[in-house]
């Protein structure tokens, strides 16, 4: 009988500290409070701040996006090209070719381009001199060609500034 109250004895001594051990474990996880506060010293304010850096963030987010449309856009339209740059070499080699006359040409060199350039420019310095127009008319010319969308946008968003500086 003495040998069954002490093995009676150790097993509740086991599962008391084991119940002791348990609630403590409770406690702990209940009673658990942060190490550290801080103190903020204009919560409106940062709040704020917060809001504004999410703002720019949503903003950089949508023109990441319409950058990546434009992106795959831009794929699919290679994509287009090349299947169309396809179907036109083979209509011309199937279908004008046999409209083209067949001969024999030697494909030219770049010195012989070259020195028949050369040949060519020397009997058209001993007759008469070229006239030369000058380039800045034509760029002239061009330049007066009616604006076109990307400056029409650029003077609004010019008057746009302006009238936000005029503001402020």
């Amino acid at each position: 009988m003495k040998h069954k109250k002490a093995a009676k004895s150790k097993t509740a001594k086991v599962h008391r500290a084991r119940a002791l051990e348990h609630k403590e474990h409770e406690r702990a996880h209940v009673e658990k409070e942060p190490e550290y506060m801080i103190q903020v010293g204009d919560p409106k304010m940062l709040r704020k701040d917060l809001l504004e850096s999410l703002r720019e963030v949503i903003i950089f987010m949508q023109g990441y996006e319409t950058f990546r449309k434009i992106q795959e856009e831009k794929v699919a339209l290679f994509t287009i090209l090349k299947s169309q740059i396809k179907e036109i070499n083979t209509l011309v080699d199937s279908k004008l070719k046999k409209y083209l006359p067949k001969g024999k040409l030697r494909s030219f060199s770049e010195k012989q381009l070259h020195h028949q350039e050369q040949v060519e420019e020397l009997p058209a310095e001993e007759a008469q001199p070229l006239e030369v127009v000058p380039v800045a008319t034509r760029r002239t010319e061009t330049q007066r060609a009616p604006p076109s969308e990307l400056d029409e946008l650029e003077k609004q968003l010019r008057d746009i500034e302006n009238q936000l500086q005029n503001i402020r």
